[in-house]
């Protein structure tokens, strides 16, 4: 089975076409939920959205904070794969099916989607192509590429480290010692949200100089602000 876990935080508008949408995936998963203290009507979005998922959707309330809460959702997951979904992105409706295909099958221990933005224009469409280009070279994913990852190798690399940004980096940079990682030809289609409201040459400049910071051990709070936000 595959834990789908998913931080929340104020995402009132946001959680029920993010549920409405996973209840129409294929295959045998379960949906954890982590709060990190809305004060929205997120709460009330998800317990409307509940019996539609007759008992596979779990709600948990943990410290806010990305990582931690992630954690929190991979330390009460019962499946033995793990998929760490933002709640601003959908995805395929058989993507579980070649998740469990390639690491049953094929004996990879994790990986990403391909990413797209949905109402795209040109430049998010070739920033995704960039994306894509580096994430398939690298076999390293951001986060909202749709990370999973065996449970007991994320267990055993120490889970997320908690830290503000590119917790999503820092965990691929870790798995990639214990096996190989694979972008599988599925694609996940994420908000733009962030790219609209910061600018969108703006942001990507922030994720480049994220990275290369990320690389010396550096992470400047005025990146941070940009990549930890909404």
């Amino acid at each position: 089975m595959i834990s789908i876990i998913t931080p929340i935080l104020n995402e009132e508008g946001y959680v029920r076409p993010f549920l409405i949408h996973l209840n129409k995936v294929q295959g045998d998963f379960e949906l954890i939920l982590v709060d990190g203290g809305s004060t929205d009507g997120t709460l009330k979005e998800v317990e409307n959205c509940r019996n539609e998922f007759h008992g596979k959707l779990r709600l948990l309330i943990a410290e806010r904070g990305r990582a931690i809460q992630m954690n929190k959702g991979a330390e009460a997951a019962r499946g033995d794969i793990l998929l760490f979904l933002h709640v601003d992105c959908f995805i395929q409706k058989d993507s579980l099916a070649i998740i469990e295909k390639e690491i049953y099958r094929n004996g990879i221990i994790g990986g990403g989607f391909r990413h797209a933005f949905y109402d795209s224009d040109l430049f998010l469409r070739l920033n995704s192509a960039f994306g894509n280009l580096r994430a398939g070279l690298t076999r390293i994913f951001f986060g909202d590429f749709g990370i999973f990852l065996r449970k007991d190798i994320f267990e055993k690399i120490g889970r997320y480290d908690n830290i503000p940004i590119l917790e999503d980096v820092e965990l691929c940079y870790k798995a990639k010692k214990y096996g190989k990682l694979r972008q599988i030809d599925r694609f996940i289609f994420t908000s733009p949200r962030r790219y609209l409201k910061h600018g969108k040459v703006r942001l990507t400049v922030v994720f480049i100089l994220a990275n290369l910071f990320n690389i010396v051990g550096l992470r400047p709070r005025f990146l941070i602000r940009y990549i930890a936000g909404k």
